[in-house]
């Protein structure tokens, strides 16, 4: 139901009162100002005006002239540095300072930002370099680029306060600057620039040439956008150089910008009464203003300006004419008074506009009626409103408040909700929103709790969910891959070892498959961690070809593998994740693609190693490169009805990538097939570590007695395969009450321990054991658990139960006779680090 407007509106009655109140002030000061002082006045303002600009300008060219000072200083200091920088020291430290980049580039190190300590003591911070052909630095340069970049720093730090930068630059693209507090930490330089960067065509570059000034003067270059400040709006600055002569030949320039948003502001907004300050360059554009912030327009009320501004042409005209550094001259329009100044450096013109209706105004507001007429009137206003607000406004708030504070349980507020005005309806709307507000909190707390216990339920069920799946698939799992490696050993023949090799690949691509599960959950919680090994890179990507090669000849495709020679031989890293890297791009490459082929390459890369996977498959729009990089994603929605798949494989692939401090990038277009292209920045091994791995597994030590718990008999066969042909003595039991038995009744070099078993789990039984030590006072027994627990947690508790190291099922025979020889070999290893997992 709508209501008619309030005539008894608070906001009416104070909007009237005043409305009434400054008519009759404005009327008694028009009609009184125009009575005195108008022709004095008005002269007195002009002959401030011209004093003023006078004034001004001597204080804004020393911004620019100062820079003056600022360059000469860091060309003495450069040119004292210069002579000491010779001799091997140049070199080295040059190379150290700035490297040379993989794209032939020289940047400087990260630490001349940060802060270091050089020679002498003395700490550099702030600094940045660039230098686009980094290898063919001659010794005369290097020495100037030393010696420039201890001017810049020391110079700089010294007028810190009113320049964020000081550089210096040479014809040949190599600079240094200084600038620890610019908002960009001078990245483009240190890191992002190209190789192909130049500043010859630079205007600042160009100013500094002996043919454009040949006064070698400081000079300063047109107005532009500065795009390393951060925040609201791009200001604009200048760029002033200083060229730099030895021998009378042009070797560099010192530079500074100069932000015209920070360091002319105060110029423009400190201007007399009633007048509208502005800088604008030698073609008339605007440069600062009263309203300038990066980029604004004057302000509205500054509509003389604005006409300047519209007729900048005629009013510079005016002023050439005029001549002299500085002058009046009468505005286009003829309605105002513009009192200009030539600055030094741009050659930018300080003008300040003043209406010839604000020399009105201002000796009218300076008139002695106009004084008491106004004092009188704000005084007449000032009793009137604060009668009004008190009784109107003020008592009801305070009610209000009260009533707030004490959450509904103070005096009632029938009298201020019964009023028809606005604040009646605050204290009717206020009531209604505290009872809503009582009412959800009085549900809120059950509510949270509830949703706490969903959200802990849920977390343990996933947990519970993936440590049970992780041993059931990993019990069975590790008959096929330790069977396996043992057959490849065992085979006469070729083929034999080629099938066995396939049986022992096809086991380990199956526990992969089940640790990108379990990686997945890692990588969701920030735990994935590397295991960097030598690996034999001829060995490792043809082994994962082969596993994908009956699946690809299955479609009619070919499954092509090539390993430039530039990539073979042994290379360091987490051949594991390496294979699982790989094995999901062929994966996917043989499921997407219907006819052709499919090829994977290995090529060494400046980096390190590059990988690419290239099928001639449905591809993917281009668009969709970095998108289907994420988790349960694919290109197109149709492509899960038609291929399966969840879209986790290629986010693990990219993570792991990231992880190894790598990248992986997609190239394709839709019926064109698709590249995937790994590059990852491994380092070289010797071969020697490879058989040095190869020695260990083979390695064992006759006669050991082991103890081994272990309820499967699958398990307990694969262990008596591996140790068996190292001719130890084995004593195996099923259970850990068992165990414990066989241990208090025996003499033991090592006990291997299931953790799941009946009568006596493992961690209960490794307990036991370390507790019977230590009460019998016997020698500490190498306990290794051997089990399909391979979570983090799992770990944690056979350390904590008193396990000197943990192998996780599926069992590799060099793992497990690797840690036998490590713990029979030293036993000191044992005490000094007991809970090392294998």
């Amino acid at each position: 139901m709508s209501r008619a407007p309030n005539r008894s509106s608070v906001a009416r009655k104070l909007v009237l009162g005043v409305i009434g109140l400054s008519i009759l002030v404005s009327t008694l000061a028009a009609v009184a100002a125009f009575a005195v002082f108008y022709d004095k006045a008005a002269r007195q303002q002009v002959t401030s005006l011209s004093h003023y600009v006078d004034e001004r300008l001597v204080v804004e060219e020393r911004l620019f002239s100062d820079l003056r000072t600022v360059h000469a200083a860091a060309t003495g200091a450069l040119l004292r540095r210069l002579p000491a920088l010779e001799g091997p020291e140049l070199d080295r430290q040059f190379d150290a300072f700035f490297p040379l980049q993989a794209d032939g580039t020289r940047r400087s190190v990260p630490a001349l930002f940060d802060g270091l300590n050089g020679p002498g003591g003395d700490r550099l911070y702030g600094l940045a370099a660039f230098m686009a052909d980094g290898r063919h630095v001659s010794r005369e340069d290097k020495a100037l680029l030393l010696a420039a970049a201890r001017a810049v720093a020391e110079v700089g730090e010294a007028h810190l306060g009113r320049y964020d930068n000081l550089y210096f630059f040479t014809p040949s693209d190599r600079m240094v600057m200084f600038g620890p507090l610019r908002d960009d930490r001078l990245m483009f330089y240190r890191k992002t620039a190209p190789a192909s960067f130049t500043m010859a065509p630079e205007e600042a570059a160009q100013i500094a040439l002996p043919s454009l000034n040949p006064g070698r003067v400081t000079r300063c270059t047109k107005l532009r956008q500065i795009i390393y400040k951060s925040g609201k709006g791009q200001p604009r600055g200048t760029g002033c150089v200083t060229p730099l002569d030895l021998g009378g030949r042009h070797v560099g320039a010192f530079g500074t910008t100069v932000l015209i948003g920070e360091n002319l502001l105060g110029s423009a907004a400190d201007r007399l009464p009633g007048s509208a300050t502005l800088i604008v360059s030698e073609t008339g554009e605007l440069i600062a203003s009263p309203g300038y912030r990066a980029g604004a327009d004057l302000r509205p009320e500054d509509i003389a300006a604005r006409k300047v501004l519209a007729r900048m042409d005629e009013t510079l005209a005016r002023m050439r004419a005029a001549g002299g550094r500085h002058g009046v001259v009468e505005s286009p329009e003829g309605d105002a008074l513009v009192a200009y100044g030539q600055m030094f450096g741009p050659s930018w013109r300080l003008l300040i506009v003043l209406p010839k209706s604000a020399v009105l105004r201002t000796a009218l507001e300076s008139a002695l009626t106009v004084l008491v007429v106004g004092l009188l009137a704000v005084g007449l206003l000032s009793t009137v409103a604060l009668v009004l607000i008190r009784r109107s406004v003020v008592k009801p708030l305070e009610a209000l408040a009260a009533w707030a504070g004490a959450r509904g349980r103070g005096a009632p507020l029938e009298a201020v909700e019964a009023r028809t005005d606005e604040i009646g309806a605050l204290a009717r709307a206020l009531r209604e929103a505290r009872g809503e507000a009582d009412d959800l909190l009085a549900t809120l707390e059950h509510r949270v709790r509830e949703r706490t216990a969903e959200l802990e339920k849920a977390n343990q069920a996933k947990s519970s969910f993936l440590a049970n799946m992780s041993h059931e698939l990993r019990t069975p799992l590790n008959g096929v891959v330790a069977t396996g490696d043992l057959l490849v050993k065992e085979a006469r023949s070729k083929r034999s070892r080629e099938l066995a090799e396939l049986v022992a690949a096809s086991g380990r691509l199956l526990e992969h498959v089940l640790t990108d599960i379990l990686d997945f959950s890692k990588i969701e919680a920030g735990e994935m961690r590397l295991t960097p090994i030598a690996f034999d890179l001829d060995g490792c990507v043809p082994r994962i070809a082969e596993i994908h090669r009956s699946a690809a000849e299955a479609k009619g495709l070919t499954l092509t593998c090539t390993v430039s020679p530039a990539a073979r031989g042994v290379w360091v890293g987490d051949e594991i994740r390496v294979a699982q890297i790989l094995s999901n791009l062929l994966s996917n490459a043989v499921k997407f693609t219907e006819t052709g082929g499919v090829t994977l390459a290995a090529d060494a890369d400046e980096g390190g190693l590059r990988l690419t996977v290239s099928d001639t498959g449905i591809g993917f729009p281009c668009e969709e490169s970095e998108r289907i990089f994420r988790r349960f994603e694919q290109a197109d929605a149709s492509t899960t009805r038609k291929f399966g798949g969840t879209g986790l494989g290629l986010s693990i692939c990219a993570s792991l990538c990231r992880l190894m401090g790598g990248s992986i990038q997609a190239r394709s277009n839709p019926g064109e097939g698709s590249t995937f292209t790994v590059v990852l920045p491994l380092e070289r091994a010797e071969a020697s570590a490879v058989a040095a791995q190869a020695t260990t597994e083979a390695a064992g030590r006759e006669g050991l007695r082991i103890l081994l718990a272990e309820d499967h008999p699958t398990n307990q066969r694969v262990v008596r395969l591996i140790l068996e042909p190292a001719g130890v003595e084995l004593t195996v039991v099923d259970d850990g009450r068992k165990a414990l038995d066989a241990f208090e009744g025996g003499d033991f070099d090592v006990v291997l321990m299931d953790l799941q078993m009946p009568v006596m789990d493992g961690l209960e039984a490794t307990a036991a054991i370390r507790a019977l030590e230590i009460s019998t006072g016997r020698a500490r027994t190498p306990i290794v658990a051997l089990t399909a627990n391979a979570l983090d947690e799992h770990v944690a508790a056979s350390r904590q139960a008193g396990a000197d190291r943990h192998v996780s099922k599926p069992i590799h025979a060099s793992v497990l006779l690797g840690v036998l020889q490590e713990l029979t070999a030293d036993p000191a290893s044992v005490s000094a680090n007991p809970h090392r997992a294998a």
